[in-house]
């Protein structure tokens, strides 16, 4: 061959020589040819089979993520900017009571039970303002029957190219920690009746004796102390007080009453603690029918929720207190601008001691969910960094 190609070169080539050049050449070419396309056939083989073992592994954790999606405790559905679902998964669909597939494209207020319309659709409307985070407590209108008592949790999101505007929500089921909730802090209440006689005869007994002591000559000196006591003494016997308000079976004086009366009377209370902390208050009440009210147990939980507001704000802030009519219910809610509650709060919310306050008894949510249950009333709550809203429901 490398004579051949030498000939070639210098022109001497016979025409016969020329021809078995040609096809040495031609076999060589095809030679080589063939052991490269045999080289990319087999590179091409470990792409594929590269390509096809990350295909198979991405298939393994989409269905993997879909197993998680849809069998997660908790219900994920993503809402249009309408409020019509346009993803669910089988947890939120288990919770609503039909197949995923036909809830597609439905709007999510028709399984909202009819009184808490407008608490669903003041969460999207925050939860769009806020450009944050918005927790909701409701009842879902179960095609199963009984209504679900749930938390929303919201969050916006918007496209990346910035034109499409969406609703990401966690749904929990709360139910069975609402109803073990109340049985726990009326199992707490009936507790502390049992026992509050037994504590409070002998600090009865000790307030007396200082009273007594006080006042005799021999000890002025020791004045200060003997009221120091004395007020330690009434702070103990107020937490007693508070502490036996939990037992469901309180004894409870319902009569007629309008619950914007008793808000006019408390004004001047709620306006002097609010001047304290430089907060201001505004008053909405509008016309609502009279309901079978305690007095006193109402008064004590607007109180509460009218102090928390106030001291979850900074000064300036502002405390929105309304009464209004909704459906079959009296609605009365308490607004601050505070910064909200962490999620991770929210479920400990009037959980007896627990407090997230520097000072305080931790009573005073536990209270006022004690003292709506015993006045059929349902406690909802809606939480946002730009504040908290606390709705107290009463049947009519």
């Amino acid at each position: 061959m490398a004579k051949l190609e030498k000939s070639a070169k210098n022109g001497t080539m016979k025409p016969g020589m020329f021809l078995q050049f040609i096809k040495a050449s031609y076999k060589n070419e095809v030679s080589r040819l063939r052991d490269e396309l045999e080289t990319k056939r087999l590179d091409l083989e470990a792409k594929c089979q590269t390509l096809q073992e990350a295909l198979e592994e991405l298939e393994e954790s989409r269905n993997r993520y879909a197993a998680l999606y849809d069998f997660a405790p908790v219900g994920y559905v993503t809402l249009d900017y309408k409020g019509c679902i346009q993803e669910i998964n089988l947890t939120g669909a288990s919770l609503i009571g039909l197949e995923k597939s036909r809830l597609i494209g439905l709007p999510m207020c028709v399984f909202v039970v009819k009184s808490d319309m407008k608490l669903f659709l003041d969460h999207l409307r925050r939860c769009r303002l806020a450009n944050g985070k918005v927790i909701t407590e409701l009842s879902l209108a179960a095609k199963s029957g009984s209504p679900v008592q749930v938390q929303l949790l919201s969050v916006p999101h918007i496209s990346a190219g910035g034109d499409t505007f969406q609703y990401k929500t966690v749904i929990t089921d709360i139910t069975e920690r609402k109803l073990s909730y109340l049985d726990r802090l009326n199992l707490v209440g009936e507790m502390a009746a049992g026992i509050g006689h037994e504590i409070r005869n002998p600090m009865t007994t000790v307030r007396g004796f200082l009273q007594l002591y006080r006042e005799k000559d021999a000890l002025t000196q020791y004045k200060g102390s003997f009221d120091l006591m004395i007020d330690e003494l009434d702070q103990a016997n107020s937490v007693i007080t508070e502490f036996i308000s939990l037992a469901r079976n309180k004894m409870v004086d319902l009569k007629i009453k309008n619950l914007n009366k008793i808000l006019e009377n408390l004004f001047p209370l709620i306006q002097e603690d609010a001047m304290v902390l430089n907060v201001n208050i505004n008053m909405q009440m509008e016309d609502i029918p009279e309901l079978c009210l305690d007095e006193k147990d109402i008064s004590q939980l607007i109180l509460n929720l009218v102090r928390n507001g106030i001291e979850a704000m900074a000064s300036g802030g502002n405390l929105t207190i309304r009464t209004y009519a909704d459906s079959q219910e009296v609605v009365l809610s308490v607004q601050d601008q505070g910064s909200g509650i962490e999620p991770g709060m929210i479920e400990k919310i009037g959980t007896p001691f627990f407090t997230t306050k520097d000072y305080g008894t931790g009573l005073g949510l536990a209270v006022c969910y004690s003292i709506a249950a015993r006045h059929n009333a349902v406690i909802n709550v809606e939480t946002s960094p730009a504040g908290t809203t606390f709705f107290v429901r009463f049947k009519r």
